[in-house]
């Protein structure tokens, strides 16, 4: 099975003047609920899915702990998690304060075991979420076509929406929506 992507069309966010280029976008096919992980991870070990639940809370709990304390927190085969800090610059090392931070983040360093599984991916074209919708909407209200042309682009590059795939782009309608 290969990773989904759809294409965007996306302007240069340090450059608005350069002409958009395409790019592939990550679609999620689903999210695995705590719930289902645990109830697989129970059917592979000795431990309840009552208990493996418990584990995944508190070593989420001790993570945040951990992370806000300035600790990298080490996942073994996984890989580590850090924050990172964004802020704007100041003129001279004197000059900046804690006001210049603008946020925090957290950095993930995948492990050398993680980094192997994606040297053999193989990747499946297919449409954006939000053509998908506009296509079945239109289904729905009987229409034999749809025109993609008049629906905005995305343009953005937040991916700070849930449908957006998990990266750049904001997940809305690109200019080739099907790819």
């Amino acid at each position: 099975m290969g990773l989904n992507y759809s294409i965007a069309m996306l302007k240069n966010p340090q450059n608005q003047d350069e002409s958009a280029k395409a790019y592939a976008k990550s679609q999620i096919t689903r999210e695995l609920p705590l719930k289902e992980l645990s109830r697989r991870v129970a059917a592979q070990t000795t431990a309840s899915r009552a208990d493996v639940t418990a584990v995944i809370i508190a070593t989420v709990e001790n993570m945040i702990d951990s992370l806000r304390a300035g600790e990298q927190v080490d996942f073994g085969d996984l890989g580590k998690f850090r924050l990172q800090i964004t802020s704007h610059g100041a003129e001279t090392a004197e000059k900046f304060t804690s006001s210049n931070i603008t946020g925090v983040n957290i950095q993930f360093i995948p492990g050398e075991d993680l980094k192997t599984i994606f040297s053999g991916l193989e990747f499946s074209p297919v449409p954006t979420r939000a053509a998908t919708r506009l296509l079945l909407k239109a289904q729905k209200a009987g229409q034999t076509t749809v025109d993609f042309s008049k629906t905005p682009s995305s343009g953005g590059n937040s991916g700070s929406k849930p449908d957006d795939g998990g990266n750049t782009g904001g997940g809305g309608l690109d200019e080739n929506p099907l790819g």
